[in-house]
């Protein structure tokens, strides 16, 4: 059934363009019908980019392997996490070679990742069937974001890095998501988890002010202290987006105060981040100066400038 159902997601490029398919997506997730011609809220803006938008860096930087050059090149090697070994198959995939611990996870796509805290009960048959899934997916014909659709499949074998040993895991950052316009760090996107696996989402300036919005999912209301690291994870995070309009920098901080590099972002939720207030949605769009590579390398396109309502789905 999945097969099919990727197979019919495929099919429906032909005959849906991308424009259409991420308007109709849009409108039932975020309540309002955009404006893809003339972009004005953060969400509009990042469908302008997948819809029009051929950078041919945003298909290096969002390989999980290929990126790791960049990092390297611009920050350095040693906030990469350790690659274990990397495969072409899940038939190469060898646990008696793996430590205790490691993380699995595809180099094409998101949501791919499989966690191994003690191999003696690791399930690897399971493993191989989600890998050998992912592997066969392309992720372009799920969210359209044309930056996924050349990246070479491949499987990456990482050091688990144990974010949370020894402290309150609910204050604790899981993921920090750093929203950066023109080369700057703005907004910084904070994932917590409590025990029970509930999900938080806190959005800070880069003073560790909470603001008052919230992204996808509800504040942690609990008060928390700046991280150590959180202003060098700033500096870290605008070396890396210096090139872009708009880039979301993301990091992993450790409970031994290091940080170490996650991803590179250039389509958040593929264009469907719930904000709210809506406001923010706009308020953000405002801080995008957006410029759009076309087929030409050496030319850009700019969105049409006018003014844009907010259009209610009725």
């Amino acid at each position: 059934m999945k097969k099919l159902e990727y197979f019919l997601k495929k099919l429906r490029t032909i005959f849906i363009s991308d424009k259409l398919y991420l308007s109709n997506k849009f409108t039932k997730k975020l309540d309002y019908k955009p404006n893809f011609n003339v972009p004005k809220s953060f969400n509009e803006k990042v469908n302008f980019r997948m819809i029009h938008d051929k950078n041919p860096l945003y298909t290096q930087l969002a390989d999980k392997i290929s990126v790791r050059d960049y990092v390297s090149r611009t920050i350095g090697n040693e906030y990469l996490v350790p690659i274990l070994a990397t495969y072409n198959s899940v038939n190469e995939i060898n646990i008696d070679k793996l430590p205790q611990r490691f993380v699995l996870k595809c180099s094409h796509d998101s949501g791919s990742s499989i966690i191994c805290l003690n191999k003696s009960y690791f399930e690897l048959e399971k493993a191989k069937d989600k890998l050998s899934s992912h592997l066969m997916k392309n992720l372009y014909f799920i969210t359209r974001e044309k930056h996924y659709k050349d990246i070479p499949p491949r499987i990456i074998c990482e050091e688990y890095i144990d974010l949370f040993a020894h402290k309150n895991r609910k204050h604790i950052p899981e993921t920090c998501r750093i929203h950066c316009f023109s080369g700057k760090p703005v907004y910084i996107e904070i994932d917590y988890v409590d025990d029970k696996g509930t999900e938080f989402i806190n959005i800070y300036d880069t003073n560790w002010q909470l603001q008052p919005v919230t992204f996808d999912y509800p504040n942690m209301l609990d008060p928390v202290s700046e991280p150590p690291l959180f202003q060098e994870m700033l500096r870290l995070a605008q070396i890396l987006v210096t090139p872009f309009d708009y880039c979301r920098a993301d990091f992993l901080m450790s409970d031994d105060n290091m940080l170490y590099f996650s991803e590179l972002t250039f389509a958040p939720s593929a264009g469907r981040t719930v904000i709210s207030p809506l406001s923010w949605d706009f308020k953000m769009g405002e801080l995008w100066e957006q410029r759009i590579t076309n087929t030409a390398p050496t030319k850009q396109i700019k969105p049409k400038l006018a003014t844009a309502s907010i259009n209610k789905k009725k």
